[in-house]
């Protein structure tokens, strides 16, 4: 594990009346990203080894780690826990497949998959509100079996206890998108505020014509959800195809969605209830 680098930024909260904040937050030297990214492998059951080893590293072990067993898939969901210090009733989930259908699946989507165990670290060790769940879902490319069997096992009296979920799927492909008809609306405005004051590009892309994604179960629960990709009508054959390997990583645009989640992270933290 690298040393942390931080950032300091200027952050508006979700209310529009609200005052600026200073959030700092943490993210990876580029080199270590690098290396993780480059693990991408085209079978399924060495992804999920893979990212398992990843999260144990970033600390995840045996008390704070689980696999929960996906109907139609081989390989579970493992979700990684941390409790907030001050019993804050309320969970953000930040989650991501892992599994991959063409080429080695290094933008969809071990993109968004090997960001989690950093976070996860990250999270661990910082101050906060919430408590967090960081999950890799099997078996989104079968029918999003993994967030399907994770949001049905719920129950429909907690999931008004889930503060928010990230969806991170294919990231890397140009600058950060987010699909607004797989989000909801307060989320899609709180992150265009947030890059705005990063001075990262952000747009709005959906993507209903290649398909949907792990936001959709969550979406269709009422459970506050966004969902950030990098898919646009030009790149969107890359995914799922042979195209999807190393060469198709555009770096720059994929590390400033690393620093966009990371920050994201923070500022939900802070700023929902």
């Amino acid at each position: 594990m690298s040393k942390m680098c931080r950032l300091l930024l200027t952050l508006f909260a979700v209310a529009l009346t609200a005052a600026p904040q200073h959030v700092d937050f943490p993210i990876l030297k580029e080199e270590v990203l690098r290396e993780r990214l480059q693990l991408a492998t085209p079978k399924n059951a060495e992804r999920f080894k893979r990212l398992k080893e990843l999260f144990a590293k970033s600390g995840c072990g045996d008390a704070s780690m689980h696999e929960q067993k996906v109907s139609g898939s081989k390989e579970p969901n493992i979700i990684c826990g941390i409790d907030a210090p001050g019993g804050h009733p309320k969970t953000i989930i930040v989650g991501a497949h892992f599994d991959a259908v063409g080429g080695d699946g290094v933008i969809d989507n071990w993109s968004g998959a090997v960001l989690l165990p950093a976070l996860y670290e990250f999270t661990a060790k910082a101050q906060r509100r919430h408590a967090f769940e960081f999950i890799g879902f099997a078996a989104e490319e079968k029918g999003l079996l993994g967030s399907k069997s994770y949001v049905h096992s719920i129950p429909k009296a907690e999931r008004g206890e889930i503060a928010a979920v990230i969806i991170l799927d294919s990231l890397g492909l140009t600058p950060t998108k987010c699909w607004v008809h797989g989000s909801t609306k307060d989320l899609v405005i709180a992150a265009n505020r947030l890059a705005a004051s990063m001075k990262l590009d952000f747009q709005e892309v959906d993507v209903e014509q290649v398909g949907t994604t792990d936001s959709q179960p969550f979406l269709e629960a009422h459970i506050p959800v966004l969902c950030l990709h990098s898919v646009t009508p030009e790149t969107w054959k890359v995914i799922n195809g042979s195209r999807d390997v190393w060469s198709a990583v555009s770096w720059k645009d994929y590390y400033d969605s690393h620093k966009l989640v990371s920050a994201l992270l923070r500022y939900f933290d802070e700023t929902l209830p």
